[in-house]
C-alpha cells in the first residue's frame, strides 16, 4: 500500500532544470501541489508550462530564490499563498559544482558558491520548513546527496565531494534529532546522471560534457525523480532512509564500465576553462 500524494504540498529547490524539473513532473503525475524554487524565472515558467500541458489541474506556485540567501528563503516561505503554507514534502535538490581542477587551483568564488549552495542552502531551507512540520508532527525531508558523498573519484572533485559528504552528516544527524517525531528524513544518492550539471560545472564546455557521458549509458533525471516519488509515497510508518541510484555500468564513483579505454585521457584533453 502506498501513501496518497494527491494534494500534498511538495517544495522542490533547484526546480528549473535537470533532476529538479523531473521531480516536479513526477509529483505532478501524483496530483501533488507544487512549490518550485530556483533562480531563473524564465526556466521556472517553462517547467510550469510543461507540467500544465500534461496535468492542467496541477496547482503550482513558483518563486525566484537564490538558495544561498537565507533571507530570500525565509521571505519565500512566509509569503507562500494560502493552500501552500503547510509543506508535506521538502526536496532539497538544489546543487552545483564548478570545475574539475585540483584543490589548490579552485577559486574562492567557486568554493564559496559550491558550499553555500549545496550545504548552507540545504540547511537554510530545512530551517525554514521544519518548524511547521514539527507542529503537525508529519512531513518528509528528502536531501539530494551523491555517490561522491561516500567516496571521491579524485578528478578535481575535492570541494564538490566535500559538500556532499557534509550532506551525509547533516542528513544522518537530522534523522536522529527527529527520531521522536513522525517526520521522515531521506538521503538520495544518484550516480552518473546526464543533465546540465556537467555542462555548468565545465563552464559551458559542451565538448567536454558530451565526452563525460560517452562510452556508457548514464541515468536520466526521470530515473532519479521516480525514485524520489516512490520514497515519498511509502506508508507513513516506512522510511527508506537512503537510496542509491546507479546506471548499470557503474558500481561506485570510481568503478565505471566504459567502452572508451582512453576515457580519462579524453576528459583531461577536452577540459579547458
Amino acid at each position: 500500500m502506498s501513501y496518497n500524494l494527491q494534494k500534498r504540498v511538495v517544495l522542490i529547490t533547484g526546480a528549473s532544470s535537470g533532476i529538479g524539473a523531473a521531480i516536479a513532473l513526477e509529483f505532478a503525475k501524483a496530483n501533488s501541489k507544487l512549490i518550485l524554487l530556483a533562480r531563473r524565472l524564465d526556466r521556472l515558467n517553462d517547467v510550469k508550462s510543461k507540467i500544465l500541458e500534461t496535468y492542467p489541474s496541477c496547482e503550482i506556485h513558483i518563486s525566484v530564490v537564490d538558495i544561498k540567501n537565507k533571507q530570500e528563503i525565509d521571505n519565500a516561505i512566509v509569503n507562500l499563498p494560502s493552500g501552500f503554507k503547510d509543506i508535506d514534502v521538502l526536496v532539497n535538490n538544489a546543487g552545483t559544482a564548478f570545475g574539475f581542477d585540483p584543490l589548490e587551483e579552485n577559486s574562492q568564488k567557486d568554493i564559496q558558491s559550491t558550499i553555500e549552495t549545496n550545504v548552507c542552502g540545504l540547511i537554510y531551507m530545512t530551517q525554514a520548513v521544519l518548524p511547521k512540520m514539527k507542529e503537525r508532527n508529519s512531513g518528509d525531508i528528502i536531501n539530494m546527496g551523491s555517490i561522491s558523498g561516500k567516496r571521491s573519484h579524485g578528478f578535481g572533485n575535492a570541494v564538490y565531494s566535500g559538500s556532499k559528504f557534509a550532506i551525509e552528516g547533516i542528513t544522518e544527524s537530522l534523522r536522529k534529532e527527529l527520531l521522536t517525531t513522525k517526520i521522515r528524513v531521506v538521503l538520495v544518492r544518484p550516480g552518473a546522471v546526464k543533465s546540465e550539471f556537467v555542462l555548468v560545472r565545465s563552464y559551458g564546455n559542451a565538448e567536454f560534457s558530451n565526452a563525460y557521458y560517452s562510452g556508457f549509458e548514464p541515468l536520466v533525471p526521470q530515473d532519479v525523480a521516480e525514485c524520489v516519488v516512490f520514497v515519498a509515497a511509502r506508508p507513513t510508518n516506512v522510511v527508506i532512509s537512503e537510496i542509491e541510484i546507479l546506471p548499470n555500468a557503474q558500481a561506485d564513483v570510481q568503478s565505471l564500465k566504459i567502452e572508451n579505454s582512453d576515457y580519462m585521457k579524453t576528459l583531461t584533453e577536452k577540459y579547458k576553462k
